[in-house]
Parts: C-alpha cells; sequence; structure tokens
C-alpha cells in the first residue's frame, strides 16, 4: 500500500513537473479545420504558380498558407516549420517579426521584374497602374520592417 502511494506520489509530481504545451492554434470546429486546410493547399498552389508567373507573389501565399495551416492541420503546419527552404523564414517571422534581408532583395528583383514585363506586355493602363501600386506598397511594407538582418 505504501509503495502504491509512493508510486501514486511520483506520477503526480511529473505531471505537474512537466512544462506546459502551448495552447493549441487549431480551430475548435471540424468544418473549419477542413477550410482551412484547403485555404491552406490553395496558397500553397497560388504560391508554387508565382514562382513562374510574374506578378503573383510567392512568398506572401506561402505566408498565407502557413497561417491557415496553424489554424487547420498541425501536421501541415510543422510540416511549413521544418522546410528547408521557407522554414527558417517562417521561424524568422514567428519569432521576430523580421524578413530576411535576402528574401527582400529577391522580392525586390522578382517584382521589379514583374512590373516591367507587366508595362511592356499589358496594353491596359487601368490594369498596370494599380497592381504596380500594390507592389510598391508591399515593398515598401516590406523595407520598413526591422533591420537586423
Amino acid at each position: 500500500m505504501e509503495n502504491m502511494n509512493r508510486m501514486d506520489n511520483e506520477m503526480k509530481t511529473d505531471v505537474l513537473s512537466q512544462a506546459p504545451r502551448p495552447a493549441s492554434k487549431l480551430a475548435h470546429s471540424v468544418w473549419w479545420r477542413l477550410l482551412f486546410i484547403c485555404l491552406a493547399w490553395l496558397c500553397i498552389g497560388l504560391g508554387t504558380l508565382g514562382i513562374f508567373i510574374p506578378g503573383l507573389p510567392t512568398i506572401d501565399f506561402i505566408l498565407l498558407a502557413v497561417f491557415f495551416a496553424a489554424k487547420g492541420s498541425e501536421k501541415l503546419h510543422q510540416w511549413f516549420l521544418n522546410h528547408r527552404f521557407i522554414g527558417p523564414i517562417i521561424q524568422e517571422w514567428q519569432e521576430n517579426r523580421r524578413i530576411p534581408k535576402k528574401v527582400k532583395y529577391i522580392s525586390t528583383v522578382s517584382m521589379s521584374i514583374a512590373a516591367g514585363i507587366m508595362i511592356w506586355t499589358i496594353p491596359h493602363p487601368w490594369v498596370v497602374y494599380p497592381l504596380i501600386a500594390c507592389m510598391v506598397a508591399v515593398l515598401v511594407w516590406m523595407w520598413m520592417r526591422a533591420k537586423d538582418l
């Protein structure tokens, strides 16, 4: 009996001594989780297309996919965090709210090329100018972020 009480007390202290797990960001409803997972995969697809289609932002869609994945699937969210290319970018954003300079330079060059291609190929200025204004706004916001990296 004494041995049983001692084991019970040890189990209680083990449970109490464990570090608290962070609260899950997952949606409580299965339907919301399914919606967030579908939105995450849609953003992954659009982000992948953005690699090949000028003017379609890749990083923006990937960050949005990470947000949706965090709400819908812990496994998909962990996949993003452990990815060898985008994982460090996402972790830097989540921990410090910073975008690495290398990513800023790549985004600036790709948006500049996309703006040039749009000016050259799209004959309708009412389409081109608002798109370029959005690109400029994103670039200004991105370069105004913390400059430590």
